[in-house]
C-alpha cells in the first residue's frame, strides 16, 4: 500500500477514535445529568410523601388535644395542670413508631388578660343596660380591680420596671391603647404622642391583637417585654385571649399569682403552687376558694372573689412533628365554650 495511502487512513482512524471517546464521554454525562434528575424527583417524591405526612401528624396532635380539653370538660368543670389535656405528651409517643410527636397544651386561663384592663364600649353599654342605677360604679369597679393587679404585677421586682410611678405610667399608657377615645390619662398617651414620633403611627384604641403588639405602646420597651441577664420579661405572662379578666389561680405562674392581692410575698405563693401540685387535694381545687385551706397561708390575706376562678375557657396548642430530618410545628389557640363547643381561633403551621 502506498505511504500517503497508509497516512491517510492513520489519521482517520484517530479521527474516529477521538469522535468516538467524544461520544462515549457525551452520554456519560448525559446519563450522570439523567441519574441526578431521577434522584432528585425521587428525593421530592420522598419530601412530598413527608410533607403530607407531616401535615396529617399535626392534624392528629391537634384532634387529640381537642378530644383532651372536651373529655376533661365532660368529667369535671374545673382545670388543672394535672388534666388529662395537661399531660397529653405523655402517652403518645407510640402513635408513629419511627416518628416524632410531641402535642402541649398551655392554659391561659392563667395569665393576665391584656384587652381586660380597659371595658370596651360595648360592653360599658351593656353594664349600663342591665343596670342602670349600678352600672357605672361596676364599670369603675371593674377597672380599678384590673389595674391594682397591673400595677402590683409590674412592680413586683421580676421586671425592669423602676418604680411605682414608672408601673402607674405604663398601665395609663396601656388603658389608652385600648379604650375608644383620644383623651389622654394623667400618664397616658393618645394618637397625638404617636403620630409624633419618628416613624408615626395611630394609637390602636381597641383591643390588642397579639402580645407583641404592646412594643407599640409608650414605655413598653423590648426589655420589659423580654427580660435581660437581671429581670425577666412579662411577655411570658400575658394573654390577648379572654376579656372577663379573671385569673385560674389552678394554672396561674407565680407572679400573676403574687400579684392578686396585696402582701402576697413569694413564700405565701409558693404555698399555693406545692398545694395545688399535691395530687391528693385535687378535687379541692374545684372551688376557687382552695387557698384558705393551704397551711401556713396568711389568714388576713383574702383574694377578691371578682379576680379568681377555677375553670378555664381559652387554650393554646401546641403540634410538633418530625420525620427524620423534616419538622413542622403548628400553633393554635381554642376557645371551648360552657357549652362544649370548641372554635379554633388560630393555627399557623410553620
Amino acid at each position: 500500500m502506498p505511504k500517503r495511502l497508509r497516512q491517510i487512513l492513520a489519521d482517520r482512524s484517530g479521527v474516529a477514535l477521538l469522535l468516538a471517546l467524544l461520544t462515549i464521554a457525551f452520554l456519560v454525562a448525559v446519563t450522570v445529568r439523567l441519574t441526578n434528575s431521577v434522584d432528585l424527583q425521587m428525593q421530592g417524591g420522598v419530601n412530598q410523601r413527608d410533607a403530607v405526612s407531616l401535615d396529617g401528624m399535626l392534624l392528629s396532635g391537634l384532634n387529640l388535644a381537642r378530644a383532651a380539653l372536651l373529655a376533661d370538660q365532660r368529667q369535671n368543670r374545673f382545670d388543672t395542670s394535672r388534666d388529662a389535656w395537661g399531660t397529653l405528651g405523655q402517652g403518645i409517643s407510640g402513635l408513629f413508631p419511627g416518628n416524632r410527636l410531641r402535642v402541649k397544651v398551655r392554659d391561659l386561663g392563667g395569665l393576665l388578660q391584656i384587652n381586660a384592663l380597659v371595658l370596651s364600649d360595648s360592653e360599658r353599654k351593656e353594664l349600663r343596660r342591665q343596670d342602670p342605677a349600678g352600672g357605672s360604679r361596676q364599670i369603675q369597679d371593674f377597672e380599678k380591680r384590673q389595674r391594682k393587679v397591673w400595677l402590683r404585677f409590674l412592680t413586683s421586682g421580676r421586671f425592669a420596671v423602676r418604680d411605682e410611678d414608672e408601673a402607674l405610667a405604663l398601665v395609663d399608657a396601656l388603658s389608652d391603647w385600648l379604650d375608644a377615645d383620644d383623651e389622654e390619662r394623667d400618664h397616658g398617651a393618645e394618637s397625638g404622642y404617636y403620630e409624633g414620633l419618628a416613624t408615626p403611627y395611630k394609637c390602636r384604641n381597641g383591643p390588642v391583637l397579639y402580645p407583641e403588639e404592646l412594643l407599640l405602646v409608650k414605655g413598653f420597651s423590648r426589655k420589659l417585654l423580654y427580660g435581660d441577664g437581671r429581670h425577666q420579661g412579662i411577655i411570658g405572662y400575658l394573654t390577648t385571649a379572654g376579656r372577663d379578666g379573671r385569673i385560674n389561680i389552678n394554672t396561674a405562674p407565680a407572679p400573676v399569682l403574687q400579684a392578686l392581692a396585696d402582701n402576697l410575698d413569694a413564700e405565701d405563693v409558693q404555698k399555693l403552687i406545692e398545694f395545688r401540685q399535691d395530687e391528693d387535694n385535687q378535687d379541692l381545687l374545684a372551688r376557687p376558694d382552695w387557698y384558705r385551706r393551704v397551711d401556713g397561708f396568711p389568714g388576713d390575706i383574702v383574694l377578691d372573689r371578682q379576680l379568681i376562678t377555677s375553670s378555664s375557657s381559652w387554650f393554646r396548642i401546641t403540634v410538633t412533628a418530625a420525620i427524620g430530618r423534616m419538622q413542622r410545628t403548628g400553633q393554635g389557640v381554642l376557645h371551648r365554650q360552657d357549652n362544649e363547643e370548641q372554635t379554633l381561633v388560630s393555627w399557623s403551621v410553620r
